[in-house]
C-alpha cells in the first residue's frame, strides 16, 4: 500500500483546477466540490440528486476534510453547474501530478520499472449521449493498484490500439517510471511496437493464430530457441470454487493463501464465497424439505 504521509493532498491539487463561475453567489469552494464528486464516484454515485442526499447524511464526516465551510451540502443543481464548464484537461493534470508526486514520495519502496496493463473496459457509471456505458482504454499498474491513463474508446474493441498510439507520448512523458506495456493479441500491431520501442520501452503482447503473418515472423525470429519448461501456468476452471492459479512452486486456491502480487487474479475467490454458497445451497435445501414445498409435492 501507497503511504501518502508526504504527499499534497489530492483536495489541494484540484484547488489549482480554475473556476469557471463568476464570483458573484458563490457559496462553496470549486475544490470541495470537485472533491465530493471525486469521493460520490469512488462511492459508485453518479447521479448529483442522489450524491446530494448521500453527501446530507454524512455531512459530519465529509464536510471539513473537504473544505466546506457551511453547515449544509450543496444542491445538486449547484453541483450541475458548477462542473458544466470547467476544463477537464486541468483535473486530468491535476490529477497526474498528484499521482508523480505519490509515486515520488514511495519511490525506495517500489520496483526499479512500473509495468502496465493495457485494455478496454466498460464504464459502469459513464454514458454516452445514447444512454450506453463508454467503453474506455484503461492503462492499470498492478504493482501500485493505480489506474494511470483511461481515455474514451471511438467506437468498437479493435480501436483500442488507435487510441493507444495517440496517447503514448503522454503516457510515457508522465510516467518516466514505466517501462513496460502488456497486453493482449489485439495489440500485437508491427506500428505500435515501433513506437513502443522508439520511446526506449518495452512491450509484452500476446500472440494469436487470428494474426498468423505476426505469428509466422515470431516463430521465424525464435526457431533456434532451445524449448524449455514456462517459468509460469496459469490454469483456470469455469467453477469458482476449483479455480487454482499456479506460478513456479506456489499454488493458490480459494483459501486464500496467496502470493500479494497475485490478488487481481485470484483474490476474487476467497474462502467467503465458497462459505458463503454453501450457506446459499443449504438454505435451498432446507426450503425445499419444508412442509408446504412437501405438500405441493406430494
Amino acid at each position: 500500500m501507497l503511504s501518502v504521509a508526504h504527499v499534497p493532498s489530492l483536495l489541494s491539487c484540484l484547488s489549482r483546477v480554475a473556476d469557471p463561475r463568476s464570483r458573484r453567489g458563490v457559496r462553496h469552494p470549486f475544490a470541495s466540490i470537485l472533491g465530493l464528486t471525486l469521493v460520490g464516484f469512488l462511492s459508485r454515485i453518479a447521479g448529483f440528486a442522489p450524491l446530494q442526499r448521500w453527501a446530507k447524511a454524512h455531512w459530519h464526516w465529509l464536510r471539513t476534510p473537504l473544505g466546506f465551510r457551511r453547515q449544509k451540502p450543496p444542491h445538486a443543481t449547484t453541483m450541475t453547474r458548477a462542473l458544466e464548464k470547467f476544463s477537464v484537461s486541468e483535473l486530468q493534470a491535476a490529477f497526474f501530478d498528484w499521482v508523480q508526486a505519490l509515486l515520488a514520495a514511495n519511490a525506495d519502496d517500489l520496483p526499479p520499472m512500473l509495468i502496465a496493463a493495457v485494455d478496454g473496459k466498460t464504464s459502469k457509471q459513464a454514458f454516452n449521449e445514447h444512454g450506453d456505458p463508454l467503453q474506455m482504454l484503461n492503462v492499470f499498474a498492478h504493482d501500485v493498484r493505480i489506474c494511470l491513463g483511461q481515455w474514451v474508446l471511438n467506437g468498437d474493441k479493435k480501436t483500442e490500439p488507435e487510441v493507444l498510439k495517440a496517447h503514448l507520448h503522454e503516457l510515457f512523458e508522465r510516467y518516466p517510471m514505466l517501462r513496460l506495456l502488456t497486453g493482449d493479441a489485439l495489440y500485437s500491431q508491427r506500428n505500435l511496437a515501433e513506437m513502443i520501442v522508439a520511446a526506449e520501452h518495452d512491450y509484452l503482447f500476446q500472440l494469436k493464430e487470428n494474426q498468423p503473418e505476426t505469428l509466422e515472423a515470431a516463430k521465424t525470429c525464435f526457431a533456434d530457441v532451445r524449448d524449455e519448461q514456462a517459468a509460469a501456468h496459469a490454469q483456470e476452471k469455469k467453477e469458482a470454487a476449483s479455480r487454482i492459479v499456479f506460478f513456479g512452486s506456489t499454488w493458490t486456491t480459494p483459501d486464500g493463501c496467496v502470493s500479494s502480487w497475485l490478488l487481481p487474479v485470484a483474490a476474487c475467490w476467497p474462502a467467503s464465497i465458497e462459505s458463503s454458497a454453501s450457506k446459499a445451497n443449504s438454505s435451498r435445501a432446507r426450503r425445499g424439505t419444508s412442509s408446504r414445498v412437501s405438500r405441493r409435492n406430494g
